[in-house]
Order: structure tokens, then sequence, then C-alpha cells
């Protein structure tokens, strides 16, 4: 599976079109067993692949990355040590990055070895939690991520931002939706009518397929029917979970 993603990037690099980017989403928790390996969450499978890599991030987490985007990333550093020869800045992340990238590869069951070197440093113990980050997913210790999600509860500013970009982002595709122009569907009916003494004349009729009801054929008014919105029972369970009982 892993390789025929690679040819289909490598493929899609060589027409000039730039290679499709996995979507990872969702909270996941599980543990690591006495040899030191995770199962991978089922729904991040299809994007990571059964070969994909493993990278330190700037807060001491782990972070998963198809194997194309850990290359992406590996070629980076390589430009920015090139572009950036005296900025030790630079070299110290990039070494910091590179010691501990790891390209793995899953075992029987979706399990995959965590490196030595990345559990030291996300201070992984038993219980783990990996969140999905659109490109690419984090591993995180139970501890770490209880601690980082009640920072966040209490942060004003988060739910501030998390609010802003979720009305833009809603306004903005309600905005591409009224915008669009409408579709128009070829004719599909070519009647010949055919005059003595005269070149014939070919006229075509037809409906673009959101002609108003009654009116004539081939008008361009835009339907504005809307769909039905999506409906649910709005009901809330009893129970309230804390987040120490998340998971568990």
């Amino acid at each position: 599976m892993a390789r025929l993603t690679r040819e289909k990037n490598e493929e899609a690099e060589s027409n000039g079109a730039p290679p499709s980017v996995p979507v990872m989403t969702g909270t996941h928790f599980h543990a690591l067993d006495e040899k030191g390996r995770i199962i991978i969450p089922a729904k991040l499978r299809p994007a990571l692949t059964d070969h994909f890599w493993m990278i330190l991030n700037d807060k001491d987490n782990i972070d998963l990355y198809d194997y194309q985007t850990g290359l992406d990333i590996l070629r980076h550093c390589e430009r920015q040590m090139a572009e950036h020869p005296e900025d030790e800045d630079i070299a110290a992340a990039v070494e910091r990055i590179t010691g501990a990238a790891e390209e793995v590869t899953v075992e029987s069951g979706w399990r995959v070895q965590v490196p030595d070197i990345l559990r030291f440093y996300g201070a992984l113990d038993k219980e783990v939690v990996t969140v999905g980050a659109l490109n690419h997913a984090t591993l995180w210790s139970r501890e770490k991520w209880d601690e980082a999600q009640t920072r966040r509860l209490e942060s004003a500013e988060v739910r501030r931002a998390q609010a802003g970009m979720l009305r833009a982002a809603a306004s903005s595709i309600r905005k591409a939706q009224t915008t669009a122009e409408p579709v128009v569907e070829m004719p599909e009916v070519v009647e010949e009518r055919v005059q003595v003494g005269e070149q014939a004349d070919v006229a075509a009729t037809g409906t673009t397929g959101i002609a108003a009801v009654g009116g004539p054929v081939g008008s361009r008014e835009p339907d504005t029917r809307t769909a039905p919105a999506s409906t649910g029972d709005g009901k809330r369970g009893n129970r309230i979970l804390t987040l120490s009982q998340l998971g568990r």
C-alpha cells in the first residue's frame, strides 16, 4: 500500500501536479505494550499507510507523517542548511529534527515500534493519545495531553480563535455556493430544418436542468430551491465525562 502511494505521488510530481496530502482527524486513546509498540488507530491507517515517519516536534511530542510528507520535511531541512550555512540556530533545529526522525514500517496487527529516543523525548510510559492534525497526527503521553487540554479549555484566546475559524470557513463555503455559475447541459435534441433554395439551418434546443418550472426552454435562471437542512433530536446524554475519564 505504501509503495503504491509513493508511486502515485511520484507520478503526480513528474506531471507537474502537487502530490496528494492525506488528512488525519480524531482523538484516539491507546497504550504502549511491553515492547514499546503502539497499534495505529484504524481511522489513521489510510492516510499514514503501513510505511511512514515519526518526527519529534517542538513540544517534545511525536508527529506521524505519511512517507512522502516526511521526505518533504527532510528535504526542507537540507535546503535550509544549504541556504543558511552560518546559522547555528537552524543547524541545531535541523539536528534536533533529523536526530530523532525515524522511518518506520508497521508489523502485523498494525503495531509499530516507537524508537527509544522518541519515547524518551515524549515521556511515553503506558497510556498514550494520538490526535489527528490534518496532514499529520501527534502522539502524546496521556499525562501531557491531559495538561494541555486543561490549559486549552481555560484559554479564552483559543476559544476565540476557534470560533473565528469556524465562522470564517462556514461563511466562505456559503459564499462559494451562492456565487457559483449554473451548470449548463449540452442540448440533447438537434432539429434540422431545410428550406428550399436556402442553406440548411441547424438549431439546437435543450435545457440547463435548472430552469424554473413553467419557464422558457433553455432558461438560465438560477434554481432558488435549497436543500433541506439536516436535523437531529437535539438531545444530550445525562453523563458528563471529565478529561481523566475519556478513553478509559
